[in-house]
């Protein structure tokens, strides 16, 4: 019995002694950044990140940020849906690196997945809208005969 626990004693010596080389390598070190969870602001539900205040500031002046809590996107999406504001919205130009750091935050906080809004589909594959109003119907009429000019 006696050279059974000393066996018994000398294993666990060495699982302690490879548990402790291990851990101390880092192979199974775990960043206290994958543990924690993203801390939400609770006025707006955005996430707190780098340049979070610039994105608050730009994209809440004119809608909720529910708009893009509730979105996922890439990098090129969200560029291009910054692009269209600008150009049918009347959302001002932004500097090159104000552009950069919201689209930085976007890409990395709110990247498409499981939980994000699926893609739009494009206009070509759309039905007929059965709701148009004859103001509307006039309008594209008029814009698709050359009588007036859409503006820009």
């Amino acid at each position: 019995m006696n050279s059974f626990l000393q066996a018994t004693n000398r294993i666990l010596r060495i699982g302690l002694l490879a548990a402790v080389i291990l851990t101390m390598s880092g192979r199974f070190a775990v960043s206290a950044d994958k543990e924690a969870a993203p801390q939400i602001d609770p006025t707006t539900g955005m996430i707190i990140d780098d340049d979070w205040m610039i994105v608050m500031g730009m994209c809440s002046v004119c809608h909720s940020p529910k708009l893009f809590t509730e979105y996922g996107a890439t990098r090129e999406t969200w560029a291009s849906l910054i692009e269209w504001m600008q150009k049918t919205q009347g959302l001002w130009q932004f500097d090159p690196a104000t552009k950069d750091k919201i689209l930085t935050y976007l890409a990395k906080n709110y990247p498409p997945g499981e939980a994000s809004r699926r893609r739009n589909i494009p206009v070509s594959m759309r039905p007929p809208n059965p709701y148009v109003s004859a103001a509307k119907a006039e309008y594209e009429a008029k814009l698709k005969q050359g009588e007036i000019v859409a503006p820009q």
